[in-house]
């Protein structure tokens, strides 16, 4: 069919458009960090198993913290002991106040007893290189605007490869890879680093507080205010491992906020991804059509272009995590369970109105 064939050609120069620039968090040559004082934030719910390995990461730092503080949201596990052997700052907060989410709650609290300059909100499952902390000392100092670092995706069970496009459609979505795009618009939530003065000059996360993707949309808010911010991939000093344990904790983890997060995406960003999408899908289903039909001259030519799809999805994949290069040598199956999970994502949000993160209904 021609239309698909001009989805292919279309869509393969969106996907250009759309990763063109991939920065990564990493040292600028004679660079010399400022004795910057800083308060690192950890809202923390049901973290009993990630608790010790970020608190171990911040202690081994080559960059002196001013104070570590733990928020723990109501966790149902052992998290208050983790954060009391470790001798941290811990905040223990009571019942969820009417109008407020979870996250954006306990970050507002960890900051109203913050005493740092800057303040690092960072989730409990980031794990950070020794050098981590200064590597964003220096970035910051360079023009002190909010930064934020989407952690690389560590990815080791089979599961784990569904995140592949929620991942990459993330990256997009704030424009921080969009050729021409000068502007960010939205932040990464793992990693927030923002001086204290102007986080309370704008309310902290009361602006947000309703939402779920409040990453995305405290961005928006501050691009409204027109608050310039600095984006990069972490690279192998800041990482992450999102939902290991099963397919059910990863369906209930994007499912909780990738439909939300959808809406906060500019419009034009999200035409874009629609049509890049439409095209990683148009290639296979004509490749099925010219196989049926016994066309195989168009099959050949189908077979280059779907190489040169998955050539180029792994070169962007293997920026934002360890997507080994069969996730995209057959990626239609990734494609199609990512789109399954976005479907559910928009029924339980919108239609049922009943999504669940951590035992808590959202």
């Amino acid at each position: 069919m021609a239309f698909n064939y001009y989805t292919i050609i279309i869509g393969f120069l969106i996907g250009f458009i759309l990763f063109f620039k991939l920065p990564r968090l990493k040292k600028i040559r004679r660079s010399k960090v400022a004795d910057i004082k800083i308060s690192v934030i950890i809202p923390a719910r049901n973290e009993e198993d990630n608790l010790p390995k970020i608190l171990t990461d911040l202690k081994k730092q080559s960059y002196d913290i001013h104070e570590i503080i733990c928020v723990d949201d109501n966790s149902e596990d052992a998290t208050p002991e983790v954060i009391r052997d470790f001798g941290v700052k811990c905040i223990q907060l009571g019942d969820l106040p009417e109008g407020w989410k979870g996250k954006p709650w306990a970050c507002q609290n960890g900051a109203k007893v913050a005493t740092g300059d800057v303040l690092i909100f960072l989730d409990a499952d980031v794990r950070l290189s020794n050098t981590a902390i200064e590597l964003l000392a220096i970035r910051y100092q360079q023009g002190e605007k909010p930064l934020s670092i989407l952690p690389y995706h560590i990815v080791k069970n089979p599961h784990e490869f569904f995140s592949i496009f929620f991942n990459l459609i993330k990256i997009c979505g704030t424009a921080m890879s969009i050729i021409g795009i000068k502007k960010r618009f939205g932040l990464y939530g793992p990693v927030f680093m923002v001086k204290s003065t102007l986080f309370e000059r704008y309310g902290g996360f009361e602006g947000v507080k309703e939402s779920v993707a409040e990453d995305l949309n405290l961005g928006r808010y501050y691009v409204k205010n027109k608050v310039d911010m600095d984006l990069y991939l972490g690279g192998q000093d800041i990482r992450f491992r999102m939902y290991p344990s099963s397919f059910k904790d990863l369906l209930e983890g994007w499912s909780k906020n990738f439909s939300s997060g959808s809406i906060s995406i500019r419009w034009w960003i999200l035409v874009l991804v629609f049509i890049w999408i439409a095209s990683l899908n148009a290639v296979p289903l004509e490749m099925i059509r010219n196989f049926a039909s016994g066309n195989y001259s168009q099959l050949v030519l189908l077979g280059f272009i779907y190489m040169v799809f998955a050539v180029l999805l792994f070169r962007i994949a293997r920026r934002a995590g360890a997507y080994p290069i069969y996730v995209c040598l057959f990626y239609p199956f990734y494609l199609i369970v990512f789109e399954l999970i976005f479907i559910y994502s928009i029924f339980a949000t919108f239609v049922i109105k009943n999504t669940t993160w951590k035992g808590r209904k959202l």
